[in-house]
């Protein structure tokens, strides 16, 4: 435990006007400001500002406080009947417990420095953890000796202008996540809520009109991590204009009070009429796995001389960038971003299918503008370096690069296939990215493909392993919505792509999501219970890719599955269940869920051995298996044995090996490998098309069972 004193902390009084509701400057300022003013002082005078933290376990509980006197004084006015003055050193008040706030974290970076350990979240009891943490933050911080603060039966802290919060701990020191994310906080109608964060699109959609598929169709993406149930929230508009119907999901979700604001799940609701909505647009991070690693520095200097790239790996998924110094090969910075394009489809099928309907545009000025916002991230914390950013290089699926070129995708849906172009080529970034004001005098190289299904982000995979430069066989497979693989050395390859779908990384299934904050990622069943893990130890919001996979391999093991995939009674009708949300609906593996996950991996199970056995190349003969991909990144290869994803032969030797197609892109930038050498790597492959192949037929129903 430790005890933190708030130092010449003062009230702003600017701020404490606006969160009052001053919007702008005049009369009615003026009068206010005065009264500030003159309640200033006192205030000063009553605070007795401080915070206690105390380290338990993998957490990190800190109380901070104004002190009773503050309080004290607020209650004066109202009991004098002066709620304006009540009101106004209140707002001031508020300002001196961020200033404290501040200074805490300010001082918690050096703690965590001298403690060896990190911070990979923040967590906020009454908006992303139920209040009754602040009861355990409390006690661990033993806070009622040490500052003065209790909690009552109704888990509000005492004295009023005191807050709680919670990190979680890591232990690379170098990681310090303390901020607040408006554009994650439920609390939409916050005073505090900082301008810039949360973007609004205003859009009206016609009668008639389900409002997601409305608002997908006019380029702009919604999340819908649930899968369109209603469920997690996340595609929350506002009606500005017009009436909406309140729906079951939307009682649910929203607060009485919001919901008389308007705000509604685009998910669930139909127009009767025209209604003018506002849509916000957020911007989720976290997939670490698909980003390349960058040099420990802080800060980013210019380096007389130097000429600077990006490096950027469009997946059907997820978009990844990073920003290399293209003279000495350091990579300075990186970042990741959703692809707003799986509005249209999880998979390429889908959006190949989309694209042909009339809706190539959307698309292509979908991933356009998710490029042209990740270079903004990328740049604007390195200013000046735009300027002296003159390469780009673009590794992508072969339907990736269609999309993001305008391109006709007809002929990339039906055999034989015809796709424009395989990639190997260099536009001007105007061609690329369209008219905006990022990069002006930039080159772009497309990292060549080796055919419709098997891209450019594969060829950077076959490069960055050492496969086509290595006399011994292996194996490459990336782990997607399509499980495209290799297998060979440097005198011969094979590759196939599977239709594996979009199971593994949640699609289709009852509570499945993407890498989000909140998503089941580990999952350990012990006597018929599941225990589980959360990306940022978050309150669980659904299951990702890795939790499916070990919760399969869990259900297997402990026999609540038997081969064929059935569960056993009770979870048969129910599903089996992993966790609780923060509303306490149960999370659940469904019968129908499984066995989605069962064609998936019996896809990608069945383009192995097909592979194999249609090259002639002896199992033996491998002697390393690469999964690249965000979802390869962190599987277990033995728990991908149990289930039968990976041959269990192979299992030891298999190597998680991240974001190879970045890797590949940034390997072009700083002359680890020439545009000229990645077209030979894509021209020496020899395809094998398992769509219509027998032995890939055959082995996919063998392998759906367990």
């Amino acid at each position: 435990i430790r005890i933190i004193r708030g130092q010449r902390i003062v009230p702003d009084i600017e701020q404490a006007l606006r969160f009052t509701g001053y919007g702008s400057k005049g009369e009615a300022w003026e009068r206010a400001e005065g009264v500030c003013r003159d309640m200033a002082p006192l205030l000063r005078r009553s605070l007795q500002a401080k915070a206690v933290l105390a380290f338990s376990g993998e957490r990190l509980y800190v109380i901070l406080t104004l002190g009773a006197a503050v309080s004290r004084q607020i209650d004066r006015y109202h009991d004098d009947g002066d709620e304006l003055a009540a009101v106004l050193f209140g707002a001031m008040a508020d300002t001196c417990l961020f200033a404290l706030e501040q200074q805490v974290l300010q001082q918690l970076r050096l703690i965590c420095r001298q403690k060896g350990c990190g911070i990979i979240c923040r967590h906020e009891p009454g908006s992303d953890l139920p209040l009754s943490v602040q009861a355990d933050a409390v006690r661990e911080t033993a806070a009622g000796r040490t500052v003065g603060v209790t909690v009552n039966a109704a888990m509000a802290l005492s004295p009023e202008k005191s807050m709680s919060l919670v990190f979680d701990l890591c232990g690379d020191s170098s990681v310090f996540q303390v901020k607040h994310d408006c554009t994650s906080c439920p609390k939409t109608d916050c005073a505090q809520r900082q301008a810039g964060t949360v973007q609004e699109i205003h859009l009206t959609c016609p009668s008639g009109c389900r409002v997601h598929e409305y608002i997908q169709s006019q380029g702009t993406a919604l999340v819908l991590p649930c899968g369109g149930k209603g469920m997690c929230g996340k595609c929350r508009v506002r009606v500005i204009c017009g009436k909406l119907s309140v729906t079951p999901e939307d009682k649910r979700i929203f607060s009485e009070k919001q919901l008389a604001q308007g705000w509604r799940l685009a998910c669930k609701a139909v127009t009767q009429e025209a209604v003018e909505l506002a849509v916000p647009v957020q911007e989720r991070q976290g997939f670490s796995a698909l980003a390349a690693e960058a040099t420990d520095d802080d800060t980013l200097s210019l380096a007389a001389g130097h000429d600077y790239g990006l490096a950027i790996d469009i997946g059907t998924t997820t978009l990844a960038a990073a920003l290399v110094d293209g003279t000495d090969g350091k990579i300075l910075a990186t970042a990741t971003a959703v692809n707003s394009q799986r509005s249209f489809g999880a998979d390429v099928i889908s959006r190949i299918g989309a694209a042909c309907h009339g809706k190539g545009k959307a698309l292509w000025k979908a991933v356009r503008r998710d490029l042209t916002r990740l270079l903004k991230q990328l740049f604007q914390d390195h200013p000046g370096v735009a300027g002296h950013c003159h390469r780009m290089a673009i590794a992508a699926n072969t339907t990736m690069l269609h999309l993001l070129m305008g391109w006709s995708c007809e002929g990339l849906g039906n055999w034989p296939f015809h796709p424009v172009s395989l990639g190997g080529k260099s536009y001007d970034v105007q061609d690329v990215l369209g008219r905006q004001d990022v990069l002006t005098d930039c080159t772009v190289t497309l990292l060549p493909g080796m055919s419709t299904y098997v891209g450019a982000d594969i060829t950077a995979g076959i490069w960055q392993c050492g496969l086509a430069s290595s006399d011994e066989v292996s194996l490459f497979v990336d782990l997607g919505t399509n499980g495209e693989m290799v297998l060979g050395n440097k005198d011969q390859r094979f590759i196939a792509s599977a239709p594996a779908g979009p199971a593994l990384e949640g699609g289709k299934l009852t509570w499945g999501t993407g890498s989000v904050p909140g998503a089941i990622c580990g999952v350990r069943i012990e006597r018929g219970r599941a225990k589980v893990k959360t990306i940022d130890h978050a309150i669980p919001v659904g299951i990702c890719g890795t939790g499916i996979l070990e919760a399969m391999a869990g259900l297997v093991r402990e026999g609540l599955v038997d081969e064929t995939g059935k569960l056993v009674e009770p979870y048969f009708h129910k599903g089996f269940p992993l966790a609780s949300t923060l509303d306490y609906q149960r999370i659940t593996l469904s019968q129908q869920d499984i066995r989605e996950i069962q064609m998936a991996k019996s896809a990608i199970r069945a383009g192995i051995e097909s592979l194999i056995e249609r090259s002639g190349i002896s199992r033996q003969r491998i002697r390393q298996v690469w999964l690249a991909g965000g979802f390869g990144y962190y599987l277990d290869p033995q728990k991908a044995a149990v289930i039968g994803l990976l041959p269990a032969d192979l299992a030891e030797r298999t190597t998680a090996v991240g974001n190879t197609s970045l890797k590949g892109a940034v390997g072009l930038l700083t002359g680890a490998v020439t545009l000229e050498e990645l077209q030979a790597i894509a021209a020496g492959a020899e395809e094998i098309v398992l769509g219509n192949d027998e032995a890939f037929q055959r082995l996919y129903i063998d392998y759906l069972n367990f």
